[in-house]
């Protein structure tokens, strides 16, 4: 169980196809948790490097864009493989470069999500933000009652998304037989071309939107509450859910981009272990 919930806070920008428009669900890339998941109990240096794999799906529900006071739902498939300290996604590659009871560090390449123009009539004439690929450095510390992670990523794609770094920190309780529960703080910093592409309005784009001019910097974005559960079905399957509460927070918030400032999302999936 410790690995199931050590999973809940995914590789920032490890988004597949399915969520790539949902950011506030970033963090909770499912194929991440199923690696984590077939990962649960191995020691931290394994005799033997052995091939792990998980599949599933899972559904969330998230604003139609970082700032919509509009939701939609999506669906997302889980695909998972891990061999010794690397493991791959629908999302992307990652290493674990060090890693030991309590401690763990690695790599990683993923694809950015985007934006395009046409997810909503907000959005109209700002042009779509591309996909890109983001390289990161993760840091996880976990013991019996606290699980810290921290990510930062940044485009070596060259389509505007720039660097964001991420820090959560949740809280454990076991609930009984293979339940455990989990709540905690968290925010993401954003550097200047960052918040500009997703948040700031260029002339041009306030000639085509309407939208009044907006210059955006550097800064935190948004500051979030999240809880959910993980519960072990049996040896093979496992479920795993969690709400976040997000406000955005300075360029973010004041943005005419901007509907509104409190952001909501859920997201529940099934993971099923293959061994």
């Amino acid at each position: 169980m410790r690995r199931i919930l050590a999973a809940l806070i995914a590789l920032a920008g490890w988004s597949n196809g399915a969520v790539a428009q949902m950011p506030l669900i970033e963090d909770l890339d499912p194929s991440y948790r199923a690696g984590a998941a077939i990962d649960k109990e191995t020691p931290a240096q394994p005799a033997a490097p052995r091939l792990r794999a998980a599949l599933g799906a899972g559904v969330g529900f998230a604003p139609r864009f970082e700032g919509s006071n509009h939701e939609r739902a999506r669906l997302a498939p889980v695909v998972h493989l891990a061999y010794g300290p690397v493991f791959f996604g629908l999302g992307g590659l990652g290493v674990n470069l060090y890693r030991d009871p309590r401690w763990r560090f690695g790599a990683n390449l993923a694809f950015g999500g985007g934006r395009r123009e046409s997810a909503d009539d907000r959005l109209q004439g700002l042009g779509d933000v591309d996909r890109s690929v983001l390289a990161g450095l993760f840091a996880v510390y976990q013991s019996r009652e606290v699980l810290a992670r921290a990510h930062i990523s940044t485009d070596v794609g060259g389509h505007g998304q720039g660097t964001v770094a991420r820090l959560d920190v949740f809280g454990r309780l076991r609930g009984g037989d293979g339940l455990a529960f989990f709540a905690g703080p968290g925010l993401t910093w954003v550097d200047r071309r960052h918040m500009q592409t997703y948040f700031g309005v260029s002339a041009e784009q306030a000639a085509r939107s309407g939208l009044p001019a907006f210059d955006a910097g550097a800064g935190v974005s948004s500051m979030r509450l999240s809880a959910g559960a993980a519960y072990r079905i049996d040896p093979r399957w496992r479920l795993i859910g969690i709400y976040s509460l997000s406000r955005l927070q300075g360029d973010a918030a004041a943005s005419p981009i901007t509907e509104a400032r409190t952001q909501n999302s859920f997201f529940v999936s099934a993971i099923y272990l293959l061994r």
